[in-house]
């Protein structure tokens, strides 16, 4: 059949303000793409060039009051997939396997099309889910949730970091995962010189943990508490490439959360460096970055923004003010090791409406020092409206 939307929308667009018109526009496999929904430009067409046996898999994830809906058009027009109705802010996705060459067609709308009453942002992701190597797969796409093997439902990445191969990472190094808030962690480590990929729940080595966030009071991790923390102890090969770290939320349960990574290290006149990319349902919420000297370290941390003129020596001091200090706070772990910030710990903040990968350069201060050091993110995932 024919989607009947269509003919909605040629009937209304010649009656449209010029300066609001739907977005008809060329897309290719791996490209993120943002577009907005209004009364008067209520969806966009977004033609792709797919082979046979493509397995197309498009995501629309909504913000600003929007209720997404993706519709798919074969080149002769006919509606061949559907994705469910949204939510408000809501996430939907379609999975189509193209039965032959040809342009198809991905209209962005809203639920009820012509007849909604929702308007917004929304980001549109387009991944081919067959025949890629994913060893080879590019950066610009990142998921907006994501189902990994042994975890019951949907995670929602908050942020995703990129390690480069000589990022500093030692053969064997952990990260550990606090939520709070209702923050239910689940980590996804990819390790491109080998094509592996697994996902981590585990809390049970984190039991008995304290922490404590800039300012707050301490947290000490119980039984009860497994369900929002979690641990992945990293073990390298050889010629391990780039390690793909990403922190997400089981369910999409909203919250905030602190994340330690230690076993990092910096040698004598040297730095290493980072991407760091928040979630596209995170991007208008802030993270703080912390460089901590670890153990007998006689590191200084210093901290820069590769693509920016913004960077920290001490948080909360000599320049850097804006960042809340780091002094006194951190992590005890039951086993007596221990990450704790001092005043001349490093920080910086990624504002909110920043989408896209941000590289981070962690050395120290004229460059004079160096040793073991953890990286240390506090950041949130929002919570969703979840009726239309």
């Amino acid at each position: 059949m024919k989607l009947m939307l269509i003919v909605c929308l040629l009937l209304s667009f010649t009656a449209q303000a010029q300066d609001d018109v739907p977005t008809i526009n060329d897309l290719v496999y791996d490209a993120v793409v943002e577009g907005d929904i209004s009364n008067s430009a209520f969806y966009d067409w977004w033609r792709v060039e797919a082979q046979a046996g493509d397995v197309l898999v498009a995501q629309m994830a909504a913000d600003a009051g929007l209720a997404p809906l993706l519709g798919l058009l074969s080149p002769g027009g006919d509606l061949v997939a559907r994705s469910p109705d949204g939510l408000i802010n809501d996430v939907v996705e379609l999975e189509y396997t193209i039965p032959e060459d040809g342009q198809f067609t991905l209209v962005t709308t809203r639920v009820g099309n012509r007849d909604g009453n929702t308007t917004g942002r929304y980001r549109l992701q387009l991944r081919r889910a067959s025949g890629v190597d994913t060893t080879t797969r590019t950066d610009d796409y990142q998921d907006v949730v994501f189902v990994c093997e042994g975890v019951d439902g949907e995670a929602t990445t908050a942020v995703t970091l990129n390690f480069a191969e000589d990022s500093g990472a030692s053969p064997g190094y952990r990260v550990s995962v606090y939520g709070l808030d209702g923050f239910e962690p689940v980590l996804r480590v990819h390790l491109s010189a080998v094509d592996e990929q697994y996902c981590i729940t585990d809390a049970s080595a984190l039991v008995g943990d304290t922490f404590t966030l800039p300012g707050e009071a301490a947290v000490t991790l119980t039984e009860d508490d497994l369900d929002h923390a979690a641990q992945v102890e990293i073990r390298t090969p050889d010629e391990v490439g780039q390690v793909t770290l990403t922190i997400a939320s089981r369910s999409g349960t909203s919250g905030r959360y602190l994340a330690v990574i230690e076993g990092l290290n910096i040698a004598p006149r040297e730095s290493d460096r980072l991407e760091v990319r928040l979630g596209p349902l995170a991007r208008d919420t802030a993270l703080l970055l912390y460089g901590v000297a670890t153990g007998i370290s006689r590191l200084d941390p210093y901290l820069e923004l590769s693509d920016a003129e913004i960077a920290c020596d001490d948080a909360g001091r000599r320049g850097c003010e804006d960042i809340l200090t780091f002094d006194g706070a951190g992590v005890t772990h039951s086993t007596g090791v221990t990450v704790i910030g001092d005043r001349f710990d490093a920080g910086l903040r990624l504002e909110p409406g920043t989408p896209d990968e941000i590289g981070v350069e962690i050395g120290s201060f004229n460059n004079s020092t160096y040793g073991d050091y953890a990286l240390v993110l506090i950041g949130e995932l929002p919570a969703r409206s979840v009726t239309p």
